[in-house]
């Protein structure tokens, strides 16, 4: 028996282990093919993570950047400009013994001023005159080979109407047979003038292969240059390696190579790290514009030839409209031609990004070694050891890739692996926690339908304020409609929905109807109740002449069916709107207040005053009458203003005065917004008590 049971326990085992086993196959096969998968992005992201987080130091400025920017267009007109003032712009950098002047420009086509194309421009009988005229493409051609200028070419991928061969490639790369198709390969190319190009010290490409990014839209972040390129069979080097080469009297560039690929490109004493297409992976420090001068500024004389004294110049456009931009590792949004800079500096200090073909395989390696090791070890740990093990694996695993970024800049994807490892130790966990995951499924299935509940709930509750705040009337539109008044109100329940309501109509076209009213209870109840109050009042206030019958009326309306005995506290008036008259009933509810000229009184309701409706169910309500002034406002309100609490002691309506006298002379909407702040502010956070109900209205005085 124990033999059987010893073999039953085996097979359980390794069927616990298979799945695991084969999501680790899959995963390391995933990890291979990153590049065509998902996975590709995301180890990107991480290796921008590492540069993000210790970025190249820049000492020293071994280069300066001579930008077309926008003062240079204001200063010297539209581009093209003249190549005679390109020409005066290279003489004033080359007065200063520049290593190299690298040109970002191609001047493919002759200057629009040159006698060549006036001539096509002008009649036969000017082309004496015409020949008089001197030639701006001579004059750039004179400057450049008076200077080391590096002019720029562009790879193309087709031969085009206009396209020209460098005139000054490498004359010799020792690349293999079997690597050259690693290097990006251009059928033609697009070049300078050949008077140009036979005048300049060396040429070089100025293609780039940015990667595209979701996270920058359409843009794509430029992580590696390639640094040899074939145009037409032809080597060339990139324009900032040309430069390097021509600066150092056109020594010969080497790219070292393995079975594999280019590893290193070589020029004098000079090392570049490269991967196996010969790109380089660019380390980039972090942006200043310390080394941008405009070209306006050196072509006024503001700069010192010793500016330029032993520095690598890279003269191209800063300016909206004509430069290129370009997204870093770093997130920066920069021009095109820094990244000439970031190449020059990087090749100058012997420093790049390290990414050898073999590393790929490492990580391959350790994501099998690390994935054998959970399926060996976590089916005999607890489910809290083998958490705190992946745990203490996955930050070892993560962690070595910041650890090989700092200690030699390699760029080792230690994250991508654990992302890998994550289902192969969810998988082998989820064998020891069956029972445990059914439970908690069977709870997490009654917290669903208790959410579900809640949420009915309380979308129901939301379409019943929404219903609620619909029947408020638009006092706005009310005020904006008649001259002789103004009105605003603010009606904030204390949950959802609340017994709080306020209505104002016009009776006729010169009486209009004030009321506002608090219903006991709070909730749904008191929401229901309010509805049918505020219905009753507006209807029985249209039907009688006399205020007091339409109150009485509704007592008795209200009362009929109220089988959860709720009263009504409620306040109406009508106003007659030519003469200020104001006949008033009150049922148990605060008089409101009178302003006019900083000074505040309550209206009179001790003689007419009566008890809520539906209190006694059959009550003989009085009416009074007032004679408001122009000018005159009336501010009605519940008791969630007056006996708004802050846990020591109620709002009160000396403070709604005081408030009153502050705010009074606001426009109304305003004062409104201000009393409500008060109210707020004096609570000091607490939740509201009841609902806060204020109807503000300013008799302006009959009509002109």
């Amino acid at each position: 028996m124990s033999l059987r049971r010893a073999v039953l326990g085996l097979l359980r085992a390794g069927r616990g282990r298979l799945l695991p086993l084969l999501i680790l196959l899959a995963a390391c096969a995933a990890l291979h093919f990153g590049s065509t998968n998902p996975l590709g992005s995301l180890q990107l992201a991480q290796f921008d993570r590492y540069q993000r987080w210790l970025p190249r130091e820049r000492s020293d400025e071994p280069v300066i950047v001579v930008a077309i920017d926008s003062p240079s267009l204001v200063q010297y007109g539209q581009w093209p400009w003249p190549r005679d003032l390109v020409a005066q712009l290279l003489d004033r950098i080359g007065a200063g013994k520049p290593l190299a002047i690298g040109l970002d420009i191609v001047f493919a086509e002759a200057d629009r001023l040159s006698p060549e194309m006036l001539a096509k421009r002008l009649s036969t009988e000017d082309a004496d005159l015409i020949s008089r005229l001197p030639d701006p493409d001579a004059a750039l051609a004179a400057a450049i080979a008076r200077h080391p200028v590096t002019l720029a070419v562009i790879g193309l991928g087709r031969e085009l109407p206009g396209s020209r061969l460098p005139a000054k490639p490498l004359p010799a790369l020792n690349v293999s047979v079997d690597q050259a198709p690693l290097l990006p390969h251009f059928a033609s190319a697009l070049a300078s003038l050949p008077r140009l190009q036979r005048d300049a010290g060396s040429e070089g490409f100025i293609n780039a292969t940015p990667h595209l990014d979701e996270a920058y839209g359409e843009r794509g972040i430029v992580r590696q240059l390639p640094t040899v390129a074939l145009i037409a069979d032809q080597p060339a080097l990139s324009l900032p390696l040309a430069m390097v080469r021509q600066a150092l009297g056109d020594l010969p560039a080497t790219l070292s190579n393995t079975r594999r690929g280019m590893h290193q490109l070589a020029m004098g004493d000079y090392r570049l790290p490269v991967a196996a297409n010969g790109e380089v992976f660019l380390h980039f420090g972090k942006a200043n514009g310390h080394y941008y001068v405009s070209a306006a500024d050196v072509l006024a004389g503001v700069y010192p030839p010793s500016t330029f004294a032993n520095r690598f110049v890279v003269v191209g456009f800063d300016s909206t409209g004509l430069r290129d931009r370009i997204i870093t590792p770093l997130g920066d949004s920069l021009p095109g031609l820094d990244v000439h800079v970031q190449v020059l500096e990087s090749l100058l200090a012997s420093h790049a990004l390290r990414r050898p073909n073999w590393l790929p395989w490492l990580e391959q390696g350790a994501l099998l070694l690390s994935g054998l090791l959970l399926i060996a070890g976590v089916p005999r740990l607890r489910p809290r050891h083998a958490l705190l093990a992946f745990t203490a694996h996955a930050l070892l695993l993560a962690g070595s890739g910041y650890l090989a970024f700092a200690a030699g800049f390699w760029l080792f994807d230690g994250t991508t692996p654990v992302l890998l490892l994550l289902p192969v130790f969810i998988a082998l966990l989820g064998n020891r926690l069956i029972a445990a995951d059914r439970q908690r499924r069977l709870a997490e299935q009654r917290l669903q339908a208790s959410r579900e509940a809640a949420a009915r709930i309380s979308g129901e509750l939301d379409a019943a304020r929404t219903i609620q705040m619909g029947l408020l009337p638009d006092l706005a539109r009310l005020s904006a409609a008649d001259a002789r008044f103004e009105m605003a109100a603010i009606l904030e329940p204390a949950r959802a929905v609340g017994g709080d309501y306020y209505d104002a109509f016009l009776l006729d076209a010169n009486r209009l109807c004030l009321a506002i009213g608090d219903v006991s209870g709070k909730g749904v109840p008191a929401s229901l109740f309010m509805a049918i109050s505020k219905t009753l009042t507006g209807t029985l206030a249209r039907r009688h002449d006399a205020l007091a019958d339409a109150m009485c009326d509704l007592e008795i309306e209200l009362s009929r069916h109220n089988p959860a005995d709720l009263f009504v506290t409620a306040f109406i008036a009508v106003i007659d709107l030519p003469t200020g008259e104001m006949h008033y009933v009150c049922a148990g509810h605060d008089a409101p207040l009178r302003y006019r000229a900083h000074t505040v009184d309550r209206v009179a309701t001790a003689e007419i005053g009566g008890p809520p409706l539906c209190a006694l169910g059959d009550y003989p309500y009085l009416a009074g009458q007032m004679q408001l002034l122009p000018g005159e406002l009336l501010c009605l309100f519940t008791d969630g203003v007056s006996e708004a609490d802050n846990g020591h002691e109620l709002f009160g309506v000396p403070r709604l005065v005081a408030a009153l006298q502050t705010a009074g002379e606001s426009p109304l909407p305003a004062l409104a917004d201000a009393l409500r702040d008060t109210v707020r502010g004096f609570e000091n956070g607490a939740p509201p008590a009841d609902d806060l109900t204020l109807l503000l209205f300013r008799w302006q005085g009959p009509a002109v």
